[in-house]
């Protein structure tokens, strides 16, 4: 177990089952059959859960879930990268035992589901027992609302939408000028690029 940036050797996770449902409650979901088919079983993935598992053998508290989840979002980390720095920042160097690429990973996507779901307020449920990337379709599916970014929905302005162009250079209508790019966040992490990359987008 992880705990903040503290490796647990022995730790113990319980599980519970309901003697009339047969519902079984782990730390950090649900596991259930399908009420329509029986034979089909479903996992609800709990909001609020403690801690959650991200190997077949290995947990993380919230506080490192979160924790990762800001680092690769704050300075643009690929799963290896953020792997190596927790390895060589908190891992003793004599330890056989290190975290690994899949669960850092495992842990970016049940962090990452688990925070849209409740500020949705959402109780994400599906088939057990499916793979990372199926689980990470099903959350675009369910969470990702086909791809709308929930605060640019019913919003259009002359700064972010124009009407479509074909080229970048195309000398068509006049109104469809680049749109104008805002600098969100001026700190990139990763190789220098050279700016003839970076194109305008027009957004229909």
């Amino acid at each position: 177990m992880i705990k903040g940036s503290t490796c647990i050797a022995k730790a113990y996770s319980l599980i519970g089952q309901c003697d009339k449902c047969k519902t079984i409650y782990t730390a950090d979901h649900e596991s259930y059959s399908d009420p329509i088919n029986k034979e089909t079983q479903k996992t609800l993935f709990i909001n609020s859960a403690k801690y959650l598992k991200v190997g077949s053998n290995i947990w993380v508290d919230r506080v490192f879930s979160n924790a990762l989840l800001n680092g690769i979002y704050s300075f643009h980390a690929s799963a290896s990268a953020y792997t190596q720095y927790w390895n060589n920042s908190f891992m003793d160097a004599g330890s056989k035992k290190h975290l690994g690429r899949k669960q850092v990973w495992q842990t970016f996507i049940q962090e990452s589901i688990r925070s849209i779901a409740k500020s949705s307020n959402i109780d994400f449920e599906i088939d057990s027992k499916l793979a990372i990337d199926e689980v990470t379709e099903q959350a675009f599916n369910i969470l990702g609302e086909n791809g709308l970014i929930r605060v640019a929905d019913s919003h259009s302005c002359s700064d972010c939408t124009k009407l479509y162009k074909k080229t970048v250079d195309d000398p068509g209508n006049k109104d469809a000028a680049p749109v104008k790019m805002i600098v969100l966040d001026g700190i990139v992490m990763g190789p220098t690029v050279s700016c003839s990359v970076i194109v305008s987008l027009s957004l229909n």
